[in-house]
């Protein structure tokens, strides 16, 4: 196998900065001392969460660190936030390109007396914000949507859709998974009444943490889901009132906490706008390569209205074969399938052929481009 190329940003960011690299290192090395040092007064893990939260708030324009939840990922978020702001009897708006991250939380709420309107995108994943407000009923309680599609990379207008929302009361809810890291997010300018992140994707953290913000509002109508020890009013027999406690149960992951802390400082140092450019010439430079090679390319193919994943399906093979021949013969590394988000699929018309996805990040470099629009040459045109 020739070396490997990893095109599959849109999953997981491979490659960690020296910096986050460094803070975990000395994490693990200080990490007896840190625990023996425990006081009355607090701890350094405390501080250093206190930090974090910091940084998040920071990089997503809110103005209160407590309002930071840490959790696992985006999909633990997602649970929370449904399960704890819905009712039975409410009905909640959301769209036709979401993850299962929010498609399966929406399916047991459904059994459980929820009712839900999937707002349907455009086959290349668009949406036009007036269908929010012809949509609405009189017990919509909250519109949740991705700020990009995993699958056909389509940029929607939230904005519009969240500003629609808000006059009529409805929480509105935010997932960032594939936009964070690569699109400037301002949690108050978008209206966003809660915004569900995680740390491993565009954020250039560890997987394992992720989290989410939430307003005033949210706080008040948002019932714990998860609950247990926050080390915090433990004399309660239910979780406390305070954030971050109220949905932060259980023992936290400090090591996760401490990446992102480290890879949002490295974000900001470099200017992650700029790197965002980067990634929509490397994206631009990949869709002119392929243009005329017999395949489908999905979504808008336009690189300001997308993040940096194209998804394709050839017409002369499989999905899963011209992958199993890109990383065997060539050693790129794609994701191919269904990407957990059938319904994207479903609006798409790819739902029974999956897609090739390729998705672009800090680290990739045109060298790189070239080579996985020589290899698609190769493959695709044999005779």
């Amino acid at each position: 196998m020739t070396q490997q190329i990893y095109l599959n940003h849109g999953a997981t960011s491979l490659r960690k900065q020296e910096p986050v690299m460094a803070a975990v290192t000395t994490y693990l090395q200080q990490n007896q001392e840190l625990a023996a040092k425990r006081s009355f007064m607090g701890d350094a893990s405390e501080r250093n969460r206190y930090l974090a939260r910091e940084a998040v708030a920071e990089f997503f324009n809110y103005p209160d660190a407590s309002h930071v939840i840490f959790t696992a990922n985006v999909t633990t978020s997602l649970n929370m936030i449904l399960q704890g702001c819905l009712r039975p009897g409410d009905h909640v708006l959301t769209t036709s390109v979401e993850h299962n991250a929010v498609r399966r939380p929406l399916e047991i709420l459904r059994k459980q007396g929820v009712s839900v309107t999937c707002l349907p995108c455009a086959e290349d994943g668009s949406l036009e914000p007036q269908q929010v407000a012809q949509a609405i009923q009189p017990n919509t309680r909250l519109l949740v949507m991705t700020q990009a599609s995993n699958v056909l990379g389509t940029i929607l207008p939230v904005q519009e859709c969240f500003a629609i929302a808000k006059t009529h009361g409805i929480l509105t809810v935010l997932d960032t998974a594939q936009t964070a890291g690569f699109l400037p997010i301002d949690m108050l300018a978008l209206q966003a009444d809660v915004v569900a992140f995680t740390g491993h994707k565009g954020l250039l953290a560890l997987a394992g943490i992720g989290g989410f913000i939430l307003n005033d509002q949210a706080a008040v109508i948002m019932k714990p889901w998860l609950t247990g020890g926050t080390g915090s009013f433990s004399e309660l027999a239910e979780m406390p009132a305070s954030l971050p406690d109220r949905f932060e149960p259980g023992t936290p992951n400090e090591l996760g906490i401490c990446s992102l802390q480290a890879s949002l400082s490295w974000l900001k140092e470099q200017d992650y706008l700029r790197l965002a450019a980067k990634e929509r010439e490397l994206t631009q430079q990949f869709l002119t390569g392929i243009k005329e090679l017999p395949v489908r390319i999905l979504g808008r193919q336009n690189v300001s209205e997308s993040v940096p994943l194209v998804s394709i399906v050839p017409r002369q093979l499989s999905c899963d074969e011209l992958a199993l021949q890109l990383f065997e013969d060539y050693g790129i590394i794609t994701r191919n399938g269904l990407h957990c988000a059938p319904w994207a699929h479903e609006t798409a018309g790819t739902l029974a052929t999956g897609t090739v996805r390729f998705s672009f990040g800090w680290d990739t470099t045109s060298w790189e481009i070239q080579q996985a629009v020589q290899a698609l040459t190769e493959i695709l045109t044999k005779e």
